[in-house]
């Protein structure tokens, strides 16, 4: 059968430059290899491997611009475009659409490497043979996992060129696609609503590109190896380093922004497996970084330097096995399914872990040492310290992130951790501590030595102000935890410290403050996670009156709050009520209005939330909340459970049905509710017609009397009977037509006076009502406030590293 309307001329370019991009990218690390021999034809093979690699640039662009132009006009014969969009999808999305599947993840990596292999070219001088001889063969692997070919019978990657008839046998038994037209009816999957979020268009490629960043020091650390030149490597790699630490961590922290904006756990930080797989190649980036600054100026600590530099690159290789491999199961909500790539990446992870340990072991002996021990009192000391403690606290988070992966080689069938947060937070909680002091006192150390008393006299108003300053935010907080009391003196006397270090030391100069702004960003990121954190406060008690715990184990009337449209209950010291639910595409809004009350007593109207429910049939509706910033604090709300039948149609379908009978032990006085009205039992009597109701002598028949008062206190009455007839029980239903109540009576207890009523509600009168969890968060502006301090430190940090570099 001919197909009519398929596109396959942009499949057919997309596979060719898949292929040239591999082919080239060989070419080239084959080529800067034979250069970086020295030989007389070094400069014969350097232009080859230039040129291969700008072909190989130009390639990786040919598929990047085919694989958005497949997704731009919606060509769902392919299998890529079918699998991550769809018509109903808004056209900014198209970018989280790219990156979504594996393939166009590792495109993505592979793209940046491309823009830093061609900045190295330029910038590597002496260098560039060797590094770019390790960036190319990097390259040579992220393109393998995009040719998707056979050899023996085993799949070389994944192609996103694939064409859902020809490479994917299974839709063509589907009746749709016997059609010639069947694109005609044809729509995609589309995008993990998780990801339509504006957050994902810029989340992904930063913290991709903080990936790509890493392979700079780890091939400056192998060609400094490689060509015994064991101390020249820092002084290139060092701002690429720190550009690293700022890119990669700004990506880590946007991908907290986009999980407190966008997803429904109630924070920023839950550390999911994927969250950590990213955190710890950072942390032994930092070490790496700041034991490059030590050998650079004291030729001190350099085996470390270059251990954590290719530790880092070897943590991203492991961390793409761990989210990509599908080891991580149902373990993680962000990582991506097995394409059957597993042994692809785990060669890739191997061959580059050998090379290191290798090239490590060979130069073991060469590698240049201090010859006399660090002064416990000198600045490289602390800071190698500071570098050990980051290496053990990333060990400590990576061991227990692999723990699916031990369960796999050991057959240990360990079961997960049911509190990861409360487990993780205890396990790092010391490491911060020490590392936030470091940052506090490690600047005002000398390299080689320091006069003990000018130390103490130099940091010791740091320390009576970040006392104070800690005592007054425990009183003002109400901080009973002494763990978390320690953690935030660390961290404001970390803040504090350098702060007087800018002022007092460097005379103002913020040229020369990059470091010092830097840690005075992570001190009030620290900071900030512990106070919004450990003294978040969960202001949603249930006060309904109408319990959850029957939707399930994880409801808890402690936590959510039933809020039925149009009334008002107390929530903190916030009043609730939900207003309704409005639809905006695929999204259906619940509105939730705001209320204090004045001294009067008046309700005053502070603002308004409208969590949502993103409606996807084929992947599942995925919450996201709304959140109220204030300076000093967040109210985060999202909603837990929802009836997402609209009200309307309910009704129409269930007019004449009641709900489920709800039956009560009442005495006389007791009240009971139901949705529109107020129920009291006021007395029982036996003046009733014997007659009609055709009893003899020795049955029996008691007739309750229920006061029924409306919302508006109109008055009812229902008069339900308990009847014993021919020896069986036969009650005879009372019916309040007007609020659409039935009323049965089940039995008498004489004794105690109490009777059972049961009750029913036409499922007509039931109102629209939300589940909602509302969380109030303080001071959590300066965890964010926090991160753009540390970025912007950072990058100050490098510029002057680069003007010093240049000078």
């Amino acid at each position: 059968m001919e197909y009519v309307g398929e596109h396959l001329w942009i499949g057919k370019a997309g596979n060719l430059f898949v292929i040239l991009s591999f082919v080239f990218a060989l070419l080239a690390s084959i080529s800067y290899f034979f250069a970086a021999r020295n030989n007389d034809a070094a400069p014969s093979w350097l232009k080859i491997a230039r040129i291969s690699f700008r072909f190989h640039g130009l390639s990786v662009l040919g598929i990047v611009a085919a694989l958005f132009i497949m997704l731009m006009n919606h060509y769902f014969e392919y299998e890529y475009v079918w699998h991550h969009s769809n018509k109903e999808m808004p056209m900014r999305y198209i970018l989280s659409c790219f990156w979504e599947g594996q393939e166009g993840s590792f495109l993505l990596w592979t793209f940046w490497h491309v823009v830093i292999g061609l900045i190295l070219q330029k910038t590597a001088k002496n260098f560039e043979a060797p590094v770019m001889a390790i960036v190319s063969l990097v390259q040579a692997f992220l393109a393998s996992m995009l040719l998707g070919i056979f050899i023996f019978e085993h799949r070389i990657g994944s192609n996103p060129f694939t064409v859902l008839l020809r490479e994917h046998p299974d839709f063509a038994n589907i009746p749709l696609f016997k059609s010639a037209n069947y694109l005609e009816k044809l729509d995609g999957r589309g995008l993990n609503p998780l990801l339509q979020n504006y957050w994902m268009t810029i989340h992904p490629p930063t913290l991709f590109l903080g990936f790509a960043l890493t392979v700079v020091p780890f091939a400056y650390a192998i060609a400094g190896l490689w060509k015994k030149q064991f101390n020249e490597w820092l002084k290139p790699a060092l701002p690429w380093t720190f550009f690293a630490v700022a890119i990669l961590g700004i990506g880590i922290l946007m991908g907290g922004a986009w999980a407190y904006e966008a997803l429904s756990f109630g924070g920023f930080w839950a550390w999911d497996p994927v969250e950590n797989a990213s955190l710890v190649p950072w942390l032994t980036l930092v070490g790496a970084a700041h034991l490059m600054l030590i050998n650079k100026n004291e030729g001190q600590s350099l085996f470390t330097a270059f251990f954590l530099s290719i530790l880092t690159f070897i943590l991203i290789l492991y961390s793409t096995f761990l989210t990509r491999s599908g080891i991580l199961g149902e373990s993680s909500v962000h990582a991506f399914t097995d394409l059957g790539m597993s042994g692809q990446l785990l060669i890739y992870l191997f061959f580059f872990l050998i090379l290191g340990i290798a090239l490590l072991i060979v130069n073991w002996k060469k590698i240049p040492r201090q010859k006399e021990e660090e002064s416990i009192w000198s600045r490289e000391f602390w800071m190698f310290v500071g570098a050990i403690v980051l290496l053990v606290s990333s060990f400590q988070i990576m061991f227990y992130t692999s723990m699916p992966v031990w369960n796999k080689l050991f057959d240990l069938n360990k079961a997960p951790l049911k509190d990861v947060i409360h487990f993780y937070n205890n396990w790092q909680l010391p490491f911060a501590f020490i590392v936030t002091i470091l940052i506090a006192v490690g600047q005002y150390f000398k390299y080689k030595n320091t006069d003990v008393k000018q130390f103490i006299k130099k940091i010791s108003l740091s320390f009576v102000v970040s006392f104070v300053f800690t005592g007054l935010f425990i009183y003002i907080l109400d901080f009973a935890n002494g763990y978390y009391a320690i953690l935030m003196f660390s961290s404001i006397f970390a803040a504090v410290a350098n702060l007087d270090y800018i002022i007092r030391v460097l005379s103002g100069k913020l040229k020369k403050a990059g470091a010092s702004v830097a840690h005075i960003g992570f001190a009030l990121v620290m900071l900030g996670v512990l106070i919004s954190t450990s003294k978040k406060e969960i202001i949603s008690q249930n006060t309904s009156g109408k319990s959850v715990s029957s939707l399930g184990d994880n409801f808890s009337n402690n936590e959510n709050i039933v809020l039925t449209q149009g009334d008002t209950l107390p929530m903190g010291k916030y009043y609730a009520t939900y207003v309704g639910r409005r639809t905006e595409g695929i999204n259906v809004m619940f509105d939730v209005d705001y209320f204090t009350r004045d001294a009067a007593g008046k309700f005053q109207k502070e603002f308004s939330l409208a969590p949502l429910i993103q409606m996807n049939p084929r992947m599942g509706n995925s919450p996201e909340p709304d959140t109220r910033h204030y300076p000093s604090f967040d109210l985060y709300s999202h909603i837990t459970y929802a009836e997402l039948e609209t009200i309307q149609e309910k009704q129409a379908a269930t007019k004449d049905e009641y709900t489920e009978a709800k039956t009560a032990s009442m005495k006389q006085g007791d009240t009971i509710f139901s949705s529109n009205a107020i129920i009291i039992f006021d007395s029982l009597s036996t003046n009733l017609n014997n007659d009609k109701l055709q009893l003899a002598n020795e049955d029996i028949a008691v007739k309750a009397h229920l006061r029924v008062l409306d919302v508006a206190g109109v008055k009812y009455e229902a008069t339900p009977v308990y009847m014993i007839k021919n020896n069986s029980v036969q009650p005879i239903a009372s019916k309040v037509d007007q609020l659409g109540l039935q009323f049965m009576f089940w039995k008498i207890d004489p004794q105690s006076g109490k009777v059972e009523i049961s009750l029913q509600e036409k499922k007509a009168n039931i109102k629209d009502f939300i589940v909602m969890q509302a969380i109030i968060f303080p001071y959590i502006n300066i965890l964010w406030i926090g991160c753009i301090v540390m970025f912007l430190g950072t990058l100050l940090a490098i510029w002057e590293r680069i003007k010093k570099t240049k000078n």
